[in-house]
């Protein structure tokens, strides 16, 4: 399975730009007309997120969201093949002078890119300023694993894992004046984050980024590329004042209104089909209902599968 995601994903990346979002399109617009796990997801979140939002113009909105997922997906591999050259694509820049006052100043730079437009261009932008530790996941599959660590690393980034090892990295490197990358909206664990509001709802937000600022005293910025006709445009904005709060659950809700401020432009290309709610404060219920997969049926007598 892993050989084959490699092909398909190898083979994504030599597409155009604009084929591989046509086909982007599509296989988002198949997601929601199936009704699939991530058009159902996308509902629940926009539900809770807008309750005052007519039906009609949640779908609208929930169905344009699953096509900005289609798109990036194909959109990623073509960016992580092209590396530097996948720069062109940003047609207009606005905040950069943000980040060149905080690389005059010498401090360490802490870029948040939430899952809004193509975080992956976000992150490759950010590597020209000069040396970048970014964190990540690793997914599970190790093939998969060699692809993104390529392709992330294309600008020379150095890629971390999410565990103390890697948090320890982004320390050292924001004491250093370097820059570091995060996603701001991945749940965490519940040792590691507080519930804050997002657009209304509680959510489990991490306190990573309040620990790492208040230790190194580094600048935080937020943006994202978003996705326009023949390219990108990207925005960087100053946070919300109080992210650099003392108190970790004062930053956390900071950051979360800085991250609506930056979904407020476009909406329709942030990833309401992750599971941002998953984890609920005390005493509430969840907000994803379980599907029940069918019982598989018993194996007969000349089937049965071994076991051994």
């Amino acid at each position: 399975m892993t050989t084959v995601l490699k092909i398909l994903l190898t083979l994504m990346s030599w597409l155009p730009l604009p084929v591989g979002r046509a086909l982007g399109w599509l296989a988002g617009e198949w997601a929601w007309r199936a009704g699939s796990r991530g058009a159902r997801t996308t509902k629940i979140n926009l539900r809770a997120c807008f309750p005052a939002l007519p039906e009609k113009a949640l779908n609208r909105l929930g169905r344009q969201s699953m096509h900005h997922w289609g798109m990036t997906i194909f959109e990623v591999p073509v960016i992580w093949r092209r590396g530097r050259k996948s720069l062109n694509t940003i047609r207009r820049i606005v905040g950069q002078d943000l980040i060149e006052a905080a690389r005059a100043e010498g401090r360490g730079t802490i870029l948040l890119s939430p899952h809004l437009g193509n975080w992956e261009l976000a992150g490759l932008w950010i590597c020209s300023f000069g040396p970048t530790t970014n964190l990540y996941q690793p997914p599970r599959r190790l093939g998969v694993d060699e692809l993104i660590r390529s392709g992330r690393s294309k600008m020379g980034a150095t890629l971390v894992a999410t565990d103390l090892r890697g948090v320890s990295s982004l320390a050292k490197a924001l004491k250093r004046g370097e820059i570091t990358g995060i996603l701001p909206d991945m749940e965490p664990d519940p040792r590691a984050g507080v519930f804050a509001p997002f657009f209304g709802v509680q959510a489990l937000t991490m306190t990573l980024v309040h620990s790492l600022q208040q230790r190194t005293g580094a600048r935080i910025i937020i943006g994202f590329c978003r996705r326009i006709r023949g390219g990108f445009e990207a925005y960087f904005i100053d946070p919300d004042p109080a992210i650099y709060d003392d108190d970790p659950a004062l930053s956390a809700a900071a950051m979360n209104r800085t991250i609506e401020t930056l979904v407020e432009r476009a909406p329709e290309q942030y990833q309401w089909e992750y599971k941002r709610f998953k984890k609920r404060p005390p005493g509430e219920k969840t907000l994803y209902p379980k599907v029940h997969s069918r019982k598989p049926r018993p194996a007969s007598p000349d089937k049965r599968v071994d076991t051994t």
